[in-house]
């Protein structure tokens, strides 16, 4: 009976390993083929063919099979990477009173591939209180004063650095930090 036990256990233990590894294979080639369609999205056709389609010269036989496991995950890496957004500001920045520059030290990374604008809220009334404009790449905003006249005190506030596309302006990713700011007078 015990040497019985032992042996449904063992592959007891075994079938959910399988049932493990399969559903992680099944994970992974749901990724591989949901990053296909951002990596390789469809293009839309240029121009009415009549008669039937035309092929493209540059297409080769063979999909994601064609290329490794160190291929796929290098392009995938790519792609996060140019997403990606490295935000940089003093954190707890003072200004002499409501009106005067603040040593805001924005700065839009060389890591970074986008300009940046960034948007100051105070958290307890959510009122935008400075607006950048575009911080190009490796540029730095080092001081600036407040579209706001703050009067004294400690402000909570969420900067909200915003990523744009260098030709249309528009918000391609968003990322956010506290910052404590000080208006002393």
């Amino acid at each position: 009976m015990d040497t019985y036990t032992n042996y449904a256990k063992d592959n007891q233990g075994k079938r959910r390993r399988l049932l493990l590894y399969i559903a992680l294979g099944a994970i992974f080639l749901t990724a591989c083929v949901i990053a296909g369609f951002f990596l390789f999205p469809a293009e839309e056709p240029t121009e009415d063919v009549p008669g039937g389609i035309i092929y493209d010269l540059d297409a080769v036989t063979g999909g994601w099979e064609s290329i490794s496991e160190e291929e796929i995950t290098e392009a995938l890496n790519n792609k996060v990477a140019e997403g990606m957004i490295n935000i940089s500001m003093n954190t707890a920045p003072v200004f002499a009173d409501g009106q005067a520059k603040g040593n805001l030290m924005i700065v839009n990374e060389l890591v970074n591939t986008y300009p940046q604008r960034v948007e100051l809220y105070r958290n307890d009334t959510e009122e935008l209180i400075y607006t950048s404009d575009a911080i190009p790449v490796g540029s730095k905003i080092a001081e600036a004063a407040l579209d706001v006249d703050l009067e004294a005190g400690v402000y909570e506030c969420t900067a909200m650095f915003h990523s744009l596309d260098p030709d249309t302006g528009a918000v391609l990713g968003t990322a956010g930090a506290v910052v404590t700011l000080t208006v002393q007078a």
